[in-house]
């Protein structure tokens, strides 16, 4: 209350100032501290708990008083966006004003921290506020905010245009105007796509804003080749236009007209000869909507005719791979990795020709950023070329069709298992010397590149059993690369590895090295081992029991490796033909630094967790039951499920996959795991009598209550529990014998007789 007792002082005080604007008043106490104020209530709204107050989960336990708070905070910062809108009117119209500006009112040097401020608390009514729900109510007035802050931008671009002497006293100034709440619509825009290329959805306001016509004159100018006359101009011009084309493609492609003029806008300043930074600045728009192309597709927002797309830009593209300048080429090789695979489908195919077979495709385009994966002039460009193979493969390769209505968007021409093979090997031989480039992030992207075609052709070789040894020869040196002194390396290790493994253990490719080799036991384990430190390491940063003291960046990249060891864990574990060979002690291990990941759910990043709680939902049932009785793992993960259980309720992302893990387990279980399941309560805790509730809610066989039953007989086990809970456990296995419905014959057969065989049928 106290919070919003303060804003609603400070907006009376900008109100004032605003009437001393309007009204020439510009010695005016209130307006002079205009400034003062804004940063003010830019503070307030920062340090303000808004999800918690307004959001939908901010409906919290405690009471809070002076009637409906959240309304109360919803009204304050509606009045507030309103005040700020005046504020922003105001100054359009002092910078539409040039007389005003040329007498200097005030300073030039106020006035500019007039607007900064302004554009500051702007930005943070479009970014930080939640939108959903009954705060749906806020979208109208912040998509107003965009729009005049695009105003702005748009009116001091247009006024630099005007070239008289009465104006120059005055335009630096308009030209930071524009620039200052240039930054408003960058803020709202986002970036679209996070560096992983997922994709991030516009803030409702400035979609808002989008989707009506008041953006349209911004559009326009943003289009316009007069916004690029100059180099500075150049610059911010490709800025904001970039950020439009990454966050929201649809916008240029909504109308032809806009999509004919963004086409021309990138090939006048790619064309430009004279200038290498013009031209990079072309490739930056086209690259930007590319990816914003790409991004959107799992969003299902973009509509476009993508035969359009190859015959745009693409020769802008091919034009600048042959460039002389290495920033030119590495612009050009990056765009070429945001292509869709309907684009290479144009592309590939050569005139008169309908099929994919190797022979029969225009190679041309993918063997030159192949070639510039060996550029030995600079790194940078044979980076950019592995990461952009990297891309383009599993574009091809992996990526699933899209359903819509567009018949030019439907999957055709197949790529074939043919092409398939005959790129991926072009593509091994090429990141042979790449993967031992002495540039650490060449290293990086030639594993980047090979750990997408690993997991491209590991989905066609488990779906058709196509065989490609060539894949297989990189798994020494990715290995090596799990101890490269270069922490963007070895994640990029940690995963591909995983993806690798499959040409290496799978039973299809080990049947013929095994007899030549029987150190490959020796090496999966040590891999396991390896993997397994990468998640301790990151668990014990998380507790505080870390024995090195971490950067900010190096704990950053632990998380990272900890969340891939986890997946690639769980691929190496899923070989049974493996499993069978190495020791329970290395299993058991690595089973509880996952099931540690759950455990410490509430304190690593929530990415580890998943990740761990997928891999081991993932495990064949063969594994659970070659670990029962053999290891402990079973009782420690099962404590470690019911203490997940018990915790979360209904809140977690990973809950199901938790109970499903849960139920696996039980099944797979004897009575020694429940003893030490029992024997685990003080270093993993859980509540038995909620265990029991939920045994009974689930409707398990009763084959699990005679297994509970017979542990709880156990003396070291009746020696920590109450007799009562052994007695809650035999009366509940009594009536389950009695239920007509139920009997011990209800056991799967899969987990009854012990057959380890069938890997393909016991796949979860």
């Amino acid at each position: 209350n106290l919070a919003v007792r303060k804003g609603s002082f400070l907006v009376s005080f900008v109100e004032r100032g605003i009437c001393d604007s309007n009204n020439g008043k510009y010695d005016d106490e209130c307006w002079i501290n205009m400034p003062h104020a804004l940063g003010a209530i830019s503070a307030l709204i920062s340090s303000m708990p808004l999800t918690l107050w307004i959001s939908s989960e901010g409906r919290t336990s405690y009471r809070l008083s002076a009637g409906n708070f959240p309304s109360r905070v919803r009204q304050a910062l509606m009045n507030t966006m309103s005040a700020i809108l005046k504020v922003m009117s105001s100054l359009r119209t002092i910078v539409e004003t040039e007389p005003i500006l040329s007498r200097g009112f005030g300073s030039n040097a106020y006035f500019e921290h007039t607007m900064i401020q302004c554009s500051i608390l702007a930005g943070q009514f479009c970014t930080i506020l939640p939108f959903a729900g009954d705060n749906d109510v806020l979208i109208e007035p912040a998509s107003k905010i965009v729009s005049l802050a695009a105003d702005i931008y748009t009116l001091g671009l247009k006024m630099i245009g005007i070239d008289t002497v009465s104006f120059a006293a005055s335009s630096q100034l308009i030209g930071k105007a524009s620039s200052i709440f240039g930054h408003v619509i960058l803020e709202s825009l986002g970036s679209g796509v996070t560096d992983t290329g997922k994709a991030v959805a516009v803030s409702p306001p400035a979609r808002q804003w989008l989707c009506d016509v008041s953006s349209y004159d911004f559009i326009g100018v943003a289009l316009s080749k007069k916004t690029y006359r100059s180099p500075n101009q150049s610059k911010a011009g490709v800025d904001i236009l970039a950020h439009v084309a990454r966050s929201a493609p649809w916008v240029i492609t909504r109308e032809p007209f806009n999509l004919a003029t963004f086409r021309d806008t990138c090939s006048h300043l790619c064309g430009n000869v004279n200038d290498a930074k013009t031209r990079i600045l072309g490739l930056k728009l086209v690259e930007s909507f590319l990816l914003g192309r790409k991004a959107s597709q799992s969003l299902c927002i973009f509509q476009i005719d993508f035969p359009v797309v190859p015959e745009y830009f693409c020769p802008l593209l091919q034009s600048a791979l042959k460039d002389e300048i290495p920033a030119v080429r590495i612009s050009a090789i990056s765009s070429f990795g945001a292509l869709l695979q309907t684009d290479w489908r144009s592309m590939l195919l050569t005139p008169h020709e309908s099929t994919f077979e190797p022979d029969m495709v225009d190679w041309t385009c993918i063997n030159s950023i192949l070639q510039a994966t060996s550029d030995g002039s600079n790194s940078g460009i044979r980076s950019a070329a592995c990461k952009a193979i990297g891309n383009i493969y599993s574009e091809c390769i992996d990526t699933p069709d899209i359903e819509n209505s567009s018949s030019t968007q439907k999957k055709t021409i197949p790529f074939c298992d043919a092409f398939a093979i005959h790129f991926a090997n072009n593509v091994c031989n090429k990141m042979e010397m790449a993967i031992a480039d002495a540039n650490a992030s060449v290293r990086s992207m030639a594993i980047f590149a090979m750990g997408n075609v690993a997991s491209a052709m590991r989905g066609r070789s488990e779906n058709s059993e196509i065989y490609i040894p060539t894949i297989k020869k990189f798994f020494d040196p990715v290995n090596a690369c799990l101890d490269d002194r270069d922490e963007k390396v070895v994640g990029n290790a940690i995963i591909t590895i995983g993806h690798i493994a499959y040409f290496v253990y799978s039973p299809m490719y080990l049947s013929s090295v095994l007899g030549e080799n029987a150190g490959i036991p020796n090496v999966f384990s040590l891999l396991l081992s390896k993997l397994s430190s990468k998640v301790e390491l990151a668990l014990c940063d998380a507790i505080g029991e870390s024995s090195r003291d971490f950067s900010w960046k190096q704990r950053n990249s632990a998380k990272k490796h900890a969340w891939g060891a986890c997946m690639s864990i769980g691929t190496l574990l899923s070989f049974s033909n493996m499993t069978k060979l190495i020791q329970y002690s290395v299993i058991e291990t690595t089973l509880n630094q996952l099931f540690r990941c759950i455990q410490l759910h509430n304190i690593v990043h929530e990415k580890i967790s998943a990740s761990s709680a997928a891999s081991l939902l993932k495990l064949p049932c063969s594994l659970w039951l070659h670990c029962s009785s053999n290891c402990g793992a079973i009782g420690r993960g099962l404590a470690t499920c019911f203490g997940f259980i018990n915790q979360r309720a209904d809140k977690s992302s990973i809950l199901s996959e938790i109970k499903s893990l849960t139920k696996v387990m039980l099944s797979a279980a004897n009575s020694e795991d429940f003893c030490i399941m029992f024997l685990n309560q003080d270093d993993i805790p859980f509540d038995i009598e909620q265990m029991y509730q939920w045994l009974v809610s689930n409707d398990m066989d009763v084959y699990i209550f005679d297994k509970i039953s017979l542990a709880l007989e156990h003396k070291r086990v009746r020696s920590v529990l109450d007799v009562s809970v052994a007695q809650m456990f035999l009366t509940r296995t009594r009536h389950e014998h009695k239920s007509p419905c139920k009997s011990a014959e209800s056991l799967p057969r899969k987990y009854s007789n012990g057959d380890e065989s069938d890997d393909d049928g016991d796949e979860l």
